[in-house]
């Protein structure tokens, strides 16, 4: 006997698929209410979407070392060249060359700058902004584990994810793990309070803006004040001997890129008064700096002896204002230029 079925069966089975696309409709219409519900919270409250840096975005701006069209011109630091240097404006200036923000945020770039000595692809052109302290043997690897990231975990897969999570971020707020639903839900439920808003963004390029009129430039400059009314933190943590005879290795990273090609330029950024002061105290110019850029394989070039970087404002005293970055990368390019070290 042939099974059968009712008729009014048979209209129960051909309705579930549209009960179904019903349900994720009506689903996604309250998830997206929901979004939509925080975004404008947010929004009302003064916060403004931003770009989270990761190992992923500096590894899109690694890749930027095997530029076939321009010369690269790789910017490697911490915080002072990441938030000073307009990428675009820079790239217009020196149209010869790719840059690409290599620097990152508290990290001094010794790893970065020992990859790209061992990588035989790289031909292009470093510019390595880092001070005296920031040479110390002891934070070689600061930067290695995006170094490690980048040759052992990154793939085309990972760089389409990056992409359209910048531009998730540059267009929501949301997109914060901070500000986003689930955050927000917990801290409804325990009653903490929610972040302040950002004084500082980020690019895709990776490069920062500073808002210095959306925090407290006193409170800043305070830190600078009391490191230098402690004594013991003006005493340099390697004594000038060993810290000379540390830099080899920094040479033989040079001489590197160089016999492939490449070029190294050493730069070091403006300091504001009261920095300059501890710095000159911690680490007296003429043992530490001035030995370096007389046996510096590399041209070295410090920011204080140039009568046009020098004169940037510092609002806390280490850091321009995001509004100052055109003059300064103008001035930057016009320094490198003059020497010779770049081309225009």
């Amino acid at each position: 006997m042939r099974s059968s079925i009712s008729s009014s069966d048979a209209a129960g089975v051909n309705a579930t698929p549209q009960r179904w696309t019903l349900a994720w409709v009506v689903a996604l219409l309250v998830g997206a209410l929901l979004v939509g519900t925080v975004e404008m919270h947010w929004r009302a409250l003064g916060y403004r979407p931003n770009i989270r840096d990761s190992a992923q975005l500096w590894s899109i701006e690694r890749d930027r070392a095997y530029a076939t069209e321009r010369t690269p011109l790789l910017l490697l630091g911490a915080s002072r060249i990441e938030f000073a240097i307009d990428m675009k404006l820079l790239k217009d200036l020196l149209p010869k060359y790719q840059p690409a923000m290599l620097a990152q945020n508290a990290h001094y770039p010794l790893a970065a700058l020992r990859d790209l000595a061992g990588d035989a692809r790289f031909h292009g052109v470093v510019l390595c902004d880092i001070e005296a302290g920031g040479l110390y043997k002891s934070f070689t690897d600061m930067q290695q584990p995006l170094v490690d990231y980048y040759h052992k975990q990154w793939s085309p897969s990972w760089h389409l994810h990056r992409v359209l999570l910048t531009h998730w971020q540059h267009n929501a707020v949301v997109a914060d793990p901070d500000l986003g639903l689930t955050a927000s839900a917990l801290r409804l439920i325990d009653g903490s309070a929610a972040p302040q808003p950002d004084y500082f963004r980020f690019h895709a390029d990776r490069s920062g803006d500073i808002d210095y009129r959306l925090t407290d430039v006193a409170a800043a400059k305070k830190h600078f004040g009391e490191v230098l009314a402690n004594s013991q933190n003006l005493h340099a943590d390697v004594p000038p001997a060993q810290w000379h005879a540390d830099l080899t290795q920094v040479y033989e990273w040079t001489k590197r890129i160089q016999a492939r090609g490449g070029k190294v330029i050493f730069y070091q950024s403006p300091t504001g008064p009261t920095l300059t002061r501890i710095e000159a105290i911690r680490h007296p110019k003429a043992q530490y700096w001035d030995r370096f850029a007389a046996d510096s394989p590399a041209p070295v070039l410090d920011a204080m002896d140039d009568p046009t970087l020098s004169k940037f404002e510092l609002p806390d005293d280490s850091h321009l204002d995001y509004r100052e970055k055109p003059a300064y990368t103008r001035a930057l390019v016009e320094a490198l230029v003059e020497r010779a070290w770049l081309e225009r």
